[in-house]
């Protein structure tokens, strides 16, 4: 059990460097992660040895090595999934001016496998191995949408729902209903429920056995994109999801 303990305090630690804005020292390191200085320089040191943690020679503090990055280009050059979106989101991103998204299910939550910035005004915030809501998000909503009713009823019921914008639907009935509506139509859209002003607009990717592995969506703010509407944002996705369904060996006629 010892050597599970260290494997996750070491995973935490790349977490929480990851997400730091500057390299950390040992000490606010463990008292991030609640634990001892001791126990943290022990870990930092393997994984220094290992590449995944650089130290500043001058601060001594830590940030993440390049073998994380090298961990990650080999998921993306490996996944089908990725390397079959990729393609997809870089055209949207270029000839749209649509930011896109690839995310699959995580939990209660959506984790997001690729984020493609436009030249649009909207900056990503959501880096790969992100997590995102389902009930705010147009990806969540694919995904909700493709769980049987009372596993998705179950998900919406797990805790609480945060109120991100004014538009931002909490009801969990009213979101159930919301569910049959993207079954039936194939695309979901949150018009300034994630973040105000911002419409995102989703579809399902499926695999060779018809079955939903992840969603795609982009998002742009209309007033920035006068030119798009929510109905020309979907014909673009779900072109791009069924060619990416294919890809993955999906068939309609199946």
């Amino acid at each position: 059990m010892a050597g599970s303990q260290s494997l996750e305090r070491g995973l935490e630690i790349l977490e929480v460097l990851d997400k730091a804005a500057t390299p950390l020292g040992v000490r606010e390191i463990g008292r991030r992660l609640n634990i001892s200085a001791t126990i943290v320089q022990r870990l930092v040191n393997t994984l220094a040895a290992l590449h995944y943690v650089v130290q500043d020679p001058e601060t001594k503090r830590y940030s993440i090595g390049y073998r994380v990055l090298g961990l990650g280009w080999t998921l993306m050059k490996k996944d089908p999934l990725i390397t079959a979106s990729q393609p997809h989101l870089e055209r949207l991103a270029r000839s749209h001016l649509l930011n896109g998204y690839l995310a699959k299910l995580h939990g209660s939550r959506a984790v997001y496998l690729l984020s493609m910035q436009s030249e649009g005004p909207i900056a990503i915030r959501s880096a790969p191995g992100s997590l995102a809501w389902l009930h705010s998000t147009a990806m969540g909503k694919v995904l909700l949408a493709a769980m049987p009713p009372e596993q998705a009823y179950a998900v919406l019921s797990s805790e609480p729902l945060p109120q991100l914008t004014p538009n931002t639907i909490v009801d969990i009935d009213a979101l159930m209903k919301q569910m049959e509506e993207v079954r039936t139509s194939g695309v979901a859209i949150s018009n300034s429920e994630n973040l105000v002003g911002v419409v995102s607009v989703g579809a399902p990717l499926r695999d060779g056995s018809g079955q939903v592995v992840a969603a795609l969506s982009v998002a742009y703010t209309p007033w920035s994109a006068p030119e798009m509407s929510t109905e020309k944002a979907a014909e673009l996705v779900v072109d791009s999801a069924l060619q990416i369904s294919s890809a993955l060996g999906y068939s309609p006629d199946r």
